[in-house]
C-alpha cells in the first residue's frame, strides 16, 4: 500500500481509506465507480421523505467482527461523533448535516439545514464508515475486529503492516481467501519490486518509472484505470505575488503539460483541462493550455513582478513517485522566462501544516476530485470555497461560492453539472490553480491474482471475490 496511517485511525482522516481497502470499513452507501452508481451496503434503501429529510434503512442480521450488533443507535452514534470532531470530514460535516436520529431500530434519519439531492452520495464517503462502539473507548480509534467488512484486522504495526483474516460472519459473500497482510511501503520503486519477485501480490500507486520492467514480466499483470484525479500547482493567491492573476497565467503559459504527460509519466496522464478530465460529464469544453513562452514573458512584464528580485520555493512531497521529475521541470520552464525556483521535498505530512496555513509560495498537490463524494462539488466545496476546509489556495469569491451553494440544492445532475463546468473554466482562465495532468491509477499484481478490482476512488482493493490460483 502506498500510504499508511497517520491519524490512529480517525475516520475523519484519510486513515479511513486504509480500513476500506483492506476490506475492513463499510458505508451505510457505497458507490460502484465501474456502474458510475451508489448501492445497498449497510442500509438497503433509502428515501427522501421531506425536502430536509432523508431515511436509511439498515440491513437486517448485521454484526460487527466482535459480536456487537448494528444497530440505528449504533450508527447514529457514530455518525454523530463524526459531526463533532474539531475538523469533520469534508464530506459530512455539521454545514452539510443538521442532525442524526434514529425514529425506530432500523432506520436511521438524517436531517439537512436546506433541501440536499446529494445526501445518499455522502453517505458513501469513506468517512462515515461504520465502527463497533468499543472502537472509540481508548485513545484515538481501535480498528481492531470493529469493522463489518469481509476482512477482520487481528493486529497492526504501526506504519508498517496489518494483518487481517476472513470474517466468517460477514453478511455478505464470504471471501474467497483467507488472511491478508497489508504493507504500507511509501517508495514505490519498493512496491514494484517487491511484486516483481513475489514478496507482494498486490502493490499499489504504481510509479510510471517502473512500468517498463512490469509490463516485461509475465509473472505481473498491470492494471491502469482512468482517474478521477488531477496533478497541479498551487499557489496562495490571497497574498502577494500570487494574487496577481497576470503572474499566475505567466507561469500556467510557461509549463509545457504535453511534454510532463509523455515524458514524466510515460504516456500514463493527459494534459489538465482545467480541474476535471475531459471525459467527465462536468467538464468545461476546450484544449488544455499549450506553453507559449512569449505570451508567458508578456504576462510577467504586465503583472509588474520582477523575478530578479526574488527566489520562489516550489514544495514537492515523496508520497507520489513523479513529483520530484516534475518539480524538475517546472523549474526549468519557469527559469525560460527568468523565474528561479528552488525546490524542496519531503513527506506530505511535513508539507500540510504550511499549505493550509498558507505559509508556502507554490506546491504541487495530486488530488482526486471525487474521492470525498462521487459528484466533484465535494472537491469544489472544499478547495475553492471562501470557508473550504482543504483551501489550500485561500481562493475566495463571494460569486463561485454562491453559484456552488445553489448548485448543492439542484435536483437534476445536469444542472449541477453545468455550474460545476462554469466554475472549472473560471478557475482556469484565472490560473487560479496551474492544473497539470490528469495521471491514471496504475496497479500490478502478481498473474496469480484473480478478480482485482483497480479502483480510481482509492477506496477498494481487498474484497470478498479477491482470489488466488494459477
Amino acid at each position: 500500500m502506498q500510504f499508511s496511517p497517520r491519524a490512529n485511525f480517525a475516520l475523519e482522516t484519510d486513515d479511513a481509506f486504509v480500513l476500506s481497502q483492506v476490506g475492513c470499513l463499510e458505508t451505510l452507501v457505497r458507490y460502484d465507480s465501474q456502474a458510475g452508481k451508489l448501492e445497498p451496503s449497510l442500509a438497503t434503501e433509502w428515501k427522501q421523505t421531506s425536502p430536509q429529510q432523508w431515511d436509511f434503512t439498515l440491513r437486517p442480521g448485521v454484526t460487527f467482527q466482535n459480536g456487537t450488533k448494528l444497530t440505528a443507535q449504533v450508527v447514529v452514534d457514530d455518525l454523530t461523533r463524526a459531526l463533532k470532531v474539531e475538523t469533520p470530514a469534508k464530506a459530512f460535516k455539521p454545514a452539510f448535516i443538521s442532525s442524526v436520529t434514529a425514529p425506530d431500530d432500523k432506520t436511521v434519519r438524517i436531517t439537512t439545514p436546506s433541501p440536499s439531492p446529494l445526501i445518499p452520495a455522502r453517505l458513501s464517503s469513506v468517512n462515515t464508515g461504520i465502527l463497533a462502539p468499543e472502537a472509540f473507548k481508548g485513545t484515538g480509534v481501535n480498528p481492531i475486529g470493529m469493522c463489518t467488512g469481509p476482512f477482520k484486522p487481528t493486529s497492526y504495526t504501526p506504519g508498517q503492516t496489518m494483518s487481517l483474516v476472513r470474517n466468517d460472519s460477514y453478511w455478505g459473500p464470504k471471501a474467497a481467501i483467507s488472511s491478508v497482510t497489508a504493507k504500507f511501503v511509501p517508495d514505490g520503486a519498493t512496491r514494484a519490486t517487491q511484486v516483481r519477485t513475489g514478496e507482494s501480490d498486490i502493490a499499489m500507486g504504481i510509479p510510471a518509472a517502473s512500468l517498463t520492467d512490469l509490463t516485461a514480466d509475465k509473472s505481473v499483470v498491470v492494471s491502469k484505470a482512468e482517474s478521477t484525479r488531477t496533478n497541479a500547482l498551487y499557489f496562495n493567491v490571497s497574498k502577494a505575488p500570487f494574487n496577481n492573476k497576470a503572474l499566475r497565467q505567466a507561469i500556467q503559459s510557461a509549463i509545457d503539460t504535453s511534454s510532463i504527460a509523455s515524458q514524466v509519466y510515460d504516456g500514463t496522464a493527459q494534459p489538465a483541462i482545467g480541474p476535471f478530465s475531459a471525459n467527465q460529464p462536468w467538464s468545461p469544453k476546450g484544449d488544455p493550455v499549450k506553453q507559449d513562452l512569449a505570451k508567458a514573458k508578456s504576462l510577467l512584464a504586465a503583472s509588474g513582478v520582477d523575478p530578479k528580485k526574488r527566489t520562489f520555493t516550489l514544495l514537492a512531497y515523496t508520497d507520489q513517485p513523479e513529483f520530484a521529475d516534475l518539480a524538475t521541470v517546472i523549474q526549468s520552464d519557469l527559469a525560460k522566462i527568468g523565474i528561479t525556483v528552488k525546490v524542496k521535498s519531503t513527506s506530505y505530512a511535513a508539507i500540510e501544516p504550511d499549505l493550509l496555513s498558507g505559509n508556502y509560495d507554490m506546491s504541487l498537490l495530486s488530488r482526486n476530485y471525487t474521492i470525498d463524494i462521487p459528484d466533484p462539488i465535494g472537491a469544489l466545496t472544499a478547495d475553492y470555497t471562501c470557508k473550504g476546509t482543504y483551501n489550500i489556495s485561500h481562493y475566495c469569491d463571494a460569486q463561485v461560492d454562491q453559484e456552488l451553494a445553489g448548485a448543492a440544492t439542484m435536483d437534476k445532475a445536469e444542472s449541477r453539472y453545468a455550474v460545476y463546468a462554469k466554475v472549472a473554466q473560471k478557475l482556469q482562465d484565472d490560473a487560479v490553480t496551474v492544473y497539470l495532468v490528469h495521471p491514471q491509477t496504475i496497479t500490478a499484481t502478481r498473474s496469480t491474482v484473480k478478480n482485482f478490482q483497480n479502483d480510481p476512488l482509492s477506496r477498494v482493493a481487498i474484497t470478498s471475490a479477491l482470489a488466488l490460483g494459477k
